[in-house]
């Protein structure tokens, strides 16, 4: 595995160019490995994206970028309350920008926002289901 440093700043990476002052994005804060933005629809107030600002296509790709980047994410969810911390890798998982990115979404009771694995989204027959214990255990066939 080689890590990029730069990323593909001219190869179409918007967060590449965002983090090299590049593109417009409406910065929260930054430090020197990381930088959180409010994305262009936020799902709910408050919600951030937080990024490596080197090129890193994904979650799996360098597990010490990804755990500073969740680090950066945790940091700013401290006093956020309830809230959703996602990241997808790949395409088939949702990952619309090929660079890694956690999104911290803010959750009320009330907000309307459904996730996948919430009760009210529905489920796809012979999908297995799981719930948020953390022992990871299966809830069983649906």
């Amino acid at each position: 595995m080689t890590a990029p440093t730069a990323g593909p700043v001219g190869g179409g990476c918007v967060f590449c160019a965002i983090s090299a002052g590049l593109a417009p994005a409406r910065v929260v804060r930054r430090r020197p490995e990381t930088l959180a933005i409010v994305p262009l629809n936020p799902a709910t107030d408050g919600h951030v994206i937080v990024l490596p600002a080197r090129h890193v296509p994904d979650a799996a790709f360098d597990p010490v970028v990804t755990g500073l980047t969740m680090r950066r994410a945790a940091e700013l969810a401290q006093n956020t309350g309830a809230a959703n911390l996602i990241t997808s890798i790949g395409t088939e998982a949702t990952q619309s920008v090929r660079h890694l990115h956690i999104h911290l979404v803010p959750r009320r009771a009330d907000d309307g926002l459904a996730l996948p694995w919430t009760a009210a989204a529905p489920v796809t027959a012979g999908a297995q289901t799981v719930s948020d214990d953390p022992t990871g255990a299966w809830i069983g066939e649906v």
